[in-house]
């Protein structure tokens, strides 16, 4: 006899709400309307996480310099949507307009790595140009692409430490992309940040668990206060 054919699954679903997100996955092969059950959950913690602005998803993309530690570029995210059959996430960048203008707000962007008092700083822009190593564009059919390994960490802005979770590397998804060569003949990929796709397990795993990398600290400021 199954779990759910022993107790009401009212009861089952107040139970499986206080349990962690990796044991909910394997709870999810017991039953097809557990499994649904399961994923809603799982959606409602993402909801309540970054919905709320309880938490921030900050995603990176390293140097290519392995002697630099410093990112080129950092992006702020805001929940976008996720999809409850295959709990895949969606972050898009988040832009904040101006009161009295429809220009975009900049932001800087500072992280501190474990074991130094320094903050490496960036601008957020939702433009970029990396070198083409990066990634294998089809440059000539090409409406939307992937960069990947794309690290990806989570902090609160209330948290006055500002103590970051390291969540894991995903997809980022760009479009409008362009290239040309630069002064050196290397090729230069341009595009433009469209969202970042994410995997509802790993991201609640991490913030459950705490994962930890060589960032310690973030914080975000907007650039004209």
């Amino acid at each position: 006899m199954t779990l759910s054919q022993r107790l009401p699954m009212e009861i089952i679903i107040a139970i499986l709400s206080f349990v962690p997100a990796k044991s909910l996955f394997r709870y999810r092969r017991l039953s097809k309307e557990l499994q649904y059950e399961i994923h809603k959950i799982l959606v409602e913690r993402i909801q309540n996480n970054f919905e709320s602005g309880k938490n921030y998803l900050l995603a990176t993309i390293e140097s290519l310099d392995t002697h630099g530690s410093r990112p080129t570029h950092i992006f702020d995210l805001i929940l976008l949507d996720i999809n409850l059959s295959t709990l895949e996430i969606r972050f898009k960048i988040n832009t904040k307009l101006n009161d009295t203008s429809s220009n975009i707000s900049p932001k800087i962007i500072g992280r501190k790595l474990e074991g130094t008092e320094i903050w490496e700083t960036t601008r957020q822009n939702v433009d970029i140009s990396l070198e083409s190593s990066w990634t294998t564009f089809n440059i000539d059919n090409c409406s939307s692409e992937l960069i990947k390994n794309v690290s990806l960490h989570v902090f609160s802005p209330f948290d006055v430490n500002h103590k970051a979770t390291f969540v894991a590397k995903a997809i980022l998804v760009v479009r409008n992309t362009v290239s040309e060569f630069d002064e050196f003949d290397s090729i230069i990929v341009m595009a433009l940040v469209e969202e970042v796709i994410i995997k509802a397990g790993i991201l609640l795993t991490a913030m459950e668990e705490k994962w930890k990398d060589v960032v310690s600290s973030v914080v975000i400021e907007d650039f004209d206060e």
